[in-house]
């Protein structure tokens, strides 16, 4: 596959000659199909990072909605962060896995079957959105709920008002206030997780991580335009980054890989979800096994593993 191909469009163009295939009538087409099915899970088992960004981005890829509804029941959305306004890229509240009362809280980057991306701001969210998440964060803790977040956002919003508002300090404040958390904390990063935007929701006591969503402090456009002066190596940027979770599940930063179907998670987004379900419930089972204080200590030194030492 060439670089500039993208991969989504390979996979497309297969699935539809699978689907043409399956139509046709009075032949003999289990040799062929065979074949066509063969390549392209080939072709999917060698995709580039490049490739895992596109399809963290896609636009059918299961989203925050999907999540909630097909892994939690009772579902009440909690509002605003009682400082500014109610940021509409951070959605959460309180919600039950099977018995086990839990809180959640999300990258909210468009409606589940919808392309309201801006209405959501893509998924950015700004000082308020972090603020939400941190009141939702400390329902957490006082009702002894574990807490599940949910990581799908390029970054935080990036614009002049949130920055006079304090951005950084308020990303800061997320994930001091998750370092130290007193409640069970489960991540699962299901798309783009960048900068400073995800790093706000996306610590805790486990990280599960979908194969082909891509976790990094900057994206491959951003890094090959400080290296190179513009995008034309994103390609490259986004070796260099190695934030994909088949990347990071091998380096030990995530917990649980989330296995994609062929194409990537649009494809089959029930099935991922489903999936995903199941390691929340595993994890969620564990974590409510340990004590409090043993898992902050963790929390801490998973921290200074990851901190790189001075020579």
């Amino acid at each position: 596959m060439r670089s500039k191909d993208r991969f989504d469009d390979i996979d497309s163009a297969l699935k539809e000659l699978q689907e043409s295939i399956a139509r046709l009538q009075h032949i003999d087409t289990t040799e062929l199909a065979r074949k066509v099915s063969l390549f392209r899970e080939e072709i999917y088992a060698g995709i580039s990072r490049w490739s895992s960004v596109e399809l963290a981005r896609h636009g059918d890829r299961p989203v925050l909605d999907d999540y909630i509804g097909g892994i939690f029941h009772d579902f009440r959305e909690v509002h605003g962060d009682r400082l500014f306004e109610d940021d509409p890229a951070v959605k959460g509240g309180l919600a039950f896995l099977d018995d086990v009362p839990v809180v959640i809280v999300g990258h909210k980057k468009r409606s589940s079957g919808q392309k309201d991306h801006v209405k959501y701001h893509y998924g950015m969210a700004s000082p308020s959105g972090h603020h939400k998440a941190m009141r939702l964060m400390k329902l957490a803790e006082k009702f002894r709920r574990p807490l599940i977040t949910f990581v799908d956002t390029p970054g935080a919003y990036p614009v002049p008002e949130t920055e006079y508002r304090g951005q950084a300090f308020s990303i800061a404040r997320c994930i001091s206030t998750l370092a130290s958390l007193k409640t069970r904390v489960v991540v699962c990063v299901i798309g783009e997780a960048g900068s400073g935007g995800a790093l706000a929701l996306g610590f805790g006591d486990r990280i599960i991580m979908l194969e082909n969503a891509f976790y990094s402090a900057i994206s491959p456009e951003a890094f090959s335009s400080i290296l190179y002066g513009d995008a034309s190596n994103k390609e490259l940027a986004a070796d260099t980054l190695k934030g994909s979770g088949r990347d990071l599940f091998k380096e030990g930063v995530v917990d649980h890989l989330i296995k994609e179907p062929t194409g990537g998670a649009q494809n089959d987004p029930e099935a991922v979800v489903k999936d995903t379900a199941q390691v929340v419930r595993q994890c969620v089972g564990e974590l409510l096994q340990m004590d409090i204080e043993e898992l902050v200590l963790l929390r801490s030194e998973a921290i200074e593993r990851l901190v790189p030492r001075k020579v």
